[in-house]
């Protein structure tokens, strides 16, 4: 994965998902939302100075950067090991990202393929404060909901079954 054409930006505030399977996680969520990966900020926990020789350390990603269209970005890592005093990890269940989107067809293919694997807590519909909402958590543990402003008529696409 490459970020040919894109153009980095810098964020003050960007999401950092813990997930298992990372690489697979990475190649999942610019998929799903048709973004590209900031190649040059990957870094394999092979790349660490001694954890070389780590099992499975050139498949352990430490930190990525998904570079979206908007100029906000989100980066994914391993959950590897428990960090000194936090406890235990708590995969997904402790934010819900949100998801703003103006095309209701754009909407509904995102929020299909995180489903896909994944479990729908809340139904893609058209809700009467004039939105297609529903909330999924994907096969990582992540929990989406996903947000479309209508505009009169869209309703039908957006909420339509899959």
């Amino acid at each position: 994965m490459t970020a040919t054409g894109t153009k980095e930006t810098l964020q003050l505030f960007t999401p950092m998902l813990y997930v298992r399977d990372s690489l697979e996680a990475i190649a999942f969520y610019t998929d799903v939302f048709g973004v590209e990966e900031i190649s040059e900020r990957t870094m394999l926990l092979s790349q660490v100075p001694g954890m070389d020789k780590t099992p499975g350390a050139d498949r352990t990603v430490v930190y990525s950067k998904l570079q979206f269209g908007d100029g906000s970005a989100l980066s994914v890592a391993e959950l590897y090991g428990t960090p000194q005093g936090s406890g235990d990890h708590v995969i997904g269940n402790n934010i819900h990202i949100g998801l703003q989107y103006t095309d209701p067809g754009e909407q509904r293919t995102a929020f299909d393929k995180l489903a896909e694997g994944g479990k729908v807590l809340e139904t893609l519909e058209t809700k009467f404060w004039g939105v297609a909402y529903g909330i999924v958590q994907d096969k990582y543990g992540v929990i989406w909901e996903s947000n479309c402003y209508l505009t009169q008529g869209d309703g039908d696409e957006a909420a339509a079954p899959a």
